[in-house]
């Protein structure tokens, strides 16, 4: 996908070049938070890499593309380069080729257990990449795999039949005589291109729910129970064409998000055709002494030219991630182009991290949001009763701060995936286990944004509606459920937010729920029972629910966008008006 809004900022030293890089055999215990991979240990081995001259979007947007052959040397990689043309299009579409090296005796494609493991060795080349001399690095859910022989096309769909994770799109040949699907197939959808194997075909069909189908040239498109999972179905072999056209098809089109036992396929975004508005190191604003701040504004088409005042909504990323992920990953903008209001997608002014301390260390954030908010008035007929905070871990994190520190400006915030970490903690130890490059010995030992929130609520009684959503698997901030022995930010942030919004605080718990959080309601949303919704009801006459939690059953550090819709559906209701008094109702 070679969307120019994709900023370029990440420039190998070997660009240009195919070099052999190590792969080690002992898999990193450091865990990157959203773009981690894991795989069992095995032999120290190598891969070669070609990065391209022309740069690679951050790695949480950068592809990274896999070719398995036969050979292990440099020749044979560089035939494979060039034959397939693939220096061309990795310098058009700005990503990553890794050429992995077979072991001694090829492909373990019959997963021969006196062997090492391929997949894991497959899985271990892209983890390789965050210390690798090559200095660029990928997401984990855009890793897309060629087989260039029958061998590696065996192994590949091996690789989606028992770990479907770990392969979001791949493009196969025939398999080898003899091979077999294995028995214990997951049979989960994968995005796959497929030539000449019938097997595959009948085996991708039944695992993706095929529904309809189209026509593209020599190939047949197959469109699963998920629209955005694609089968193309060919009679041509691997070449430089059907790679390309692969590429048109699937590849720039495929991206599995790490949000359910087996991940999610969601729509990409192409923001420059969509419309969004780019603002990368502008210091028009005049905030933070002229400091170039970097947001990415989306108003629907509908909208543009007119004069109709409408609601905001920001959407803060999460730590070491950018704007356009953030997109991608919460789709604000598609509920936009329904429901009529603006989206601003911006990013932190240093350290892919938000200042939610306030801390005078660092550029104020708060600032550059308040700004943010003048500037948006100017560029577009604000309605400055509905103005919304919503954002993901870091992101959820700023949420909670920013609706702390300004009752007065926003109506309603929806934390995703974290908790009120500026209130509860302080700046070194969130910094220090999270955010990379910052000096935390210049840090304060304490919160300003504390002293700012306790200062607001002092002068007046506010009511700040929120929508937290939770994941019960999520490690990165905390597994569900709490007991009586659990006294961490979770409990302290829902206590909290109890006692602002006049919600009854005792008994906190409840060991009969999925969260062991005791609520007023409890109940699942869906058949299924995934999502767990929890609501508080305040003490103050006739108010309507201003507290409620979602929690995602099966979800680790992640989202999936139906928890966007459920956060929209809440924070719409409610108005800030002039005064700071909060006005309910439908819109």
């Amino acid at each position: 996908m070679n969307d120019p809004m994709n900023e370029l900022t990440q420039f190998s030293p070997y660009a240009g070049e195919l070099f052999l890089e190590a792969v080690a055999g002992e898999t990193s215990r450091k865990v990157e938070h959203e773009n981690d991979v894991s795989a069992a240990d095995g032999t120290d081995r190598t891969m070669y890499v070609y990065a391209p001259k022309s740069g690679c979007p951050d790695a949480k947007q950068a592809q990274v593309l896999m070719v398995l052959r036969d050979g292990d040397d440099l020749e044979s990689a560089r035939s494979m380069l060039t034959s397939l043309r693939l220096d061309e299009l990795a310098e058009q579409e700005h990503f990553l080729v890794l050429f992995p090296n077979p072991a001694k005796g090829g492909w373990n494609d019959q997963e021969d257990p006196s062997r090492e493991n391929d997949m894991d060795y497959l899985i271990r080349c892209f983890g390789a990449l965050r210390t690798s001399k090559v200095g660029v690095n990928g997401f984990n859910g855009m890793i897309y795999y060629v087989a260039a022989s029958e061998t590696a096309s065996a192994l590949l769909m091996t690789m989606a039949a028992k770990r479907p994770m770990n392969v979001p799109a791949m493009m196969i040949g025939k398999f080898p005589a003899g091979y077999q699907i294995p028995e214990d197939a997951k049979h989960v959808e994968v995005a796959a291109w497929v030539g000449n194997n019938p097997v595959a075909e009948a085996y991708i069909k039944k695992a993706n729910g095929v529904s309809t189908e189209a026509v593209s040239g020599d190939t047949t498109v197959f469109y699963g129970k998920n629209p955005n999972v694609r089968l193309a179905v060919s009679r041509q072999s691997l070449s430089a064409d059907t790679l390309y056209s692969a590429w048109d098809l699937l590849f720039s089109t495929s991206r599995r998000w790490q949000n359910d036992t087996y991940g999610t396929y969601q729509k990409r975004t192409y923001f420059t055709s969509r419309g969004f508005t780019a603002h990368v190191k502008d210091s028009s604003l005049g905030c933070n002494n002229g400091f170039a701040h970097t947001w990415y504004e989306y108003i629907p088409p509908q909208l543009r030219g007119t004069q109709e005042k409408v609601p905001l909504v920001f959407y803060f990323h999460g730590v070491n991630c950018v704007p356009l992920y953030g997109a991608e990953q919460s789709d604000w903008h598609d509920i936009a182009d329904r429901e009529n209001f603006i989206v601003v997608y911006p990013a932190p002014a240093v350290n892919k991290a938000w200042n939610i301390f306030n801390d005078p260390a660092l550029p104020n954030d708060f600032e550059f949001v308040m700004a943010l908010i003048e500037h948006m008035k100017q560029v577009h007929p604000i309605d400055e009763t509905r103005i919304y905070a919503t954002g993901f871990s870091m992101g959820g994190m700023m949420t909670h701060a920013i609706c702390g520190v300004y009752p007065e400006v926003f109506a309603a915030g929806a934390p995703f995936n974290a908790y009120d970490f500026a209130y509860f903690k302080q700046p070194k130890a969130v910094y220090a286990g999270v955010v990379k490059g910052v000096d935390t010995a210049a840090l304060s030992q304490v919160s300003v944004q504390h002293q700012m929130a306790d200062a607001k609520w002092g002068e007046k009684t506010y009511r700040m509606p929120i929508f937290q959503t939770a994941g019960f698997n999520d490690a990165t901030i905390a597994n569900w459920p709490v007991d009586d022995q659990t006294n961490d930010v979770r409990i302290q942030t829902i206590e909290n937010w109890k006692k602002r919004n006049n919600i009854p605080t005792e008994n906190s718990l409840d060991a009969q729920t999925l969260t062991g959080l005791a609520a007023d309601e409890n109940f699942y949303e869906d058949e299924e029972q995934r999502f767990f919704h929890q609501r508080w009801h305040s003490a103050d006459p006739d108010a309507p629910v201003l507290l409620e939690q979602l929690t995602a059953k099966r979800m680790p550090h992640a989202i999936v966008p139906v928890q966007t819709e459920f956060a929209w559906k809440f924070i719409k209701k409610f108005r800030r008006l002039p005064d700071g008094e909060l006005q309910i109702g439908e819109e």
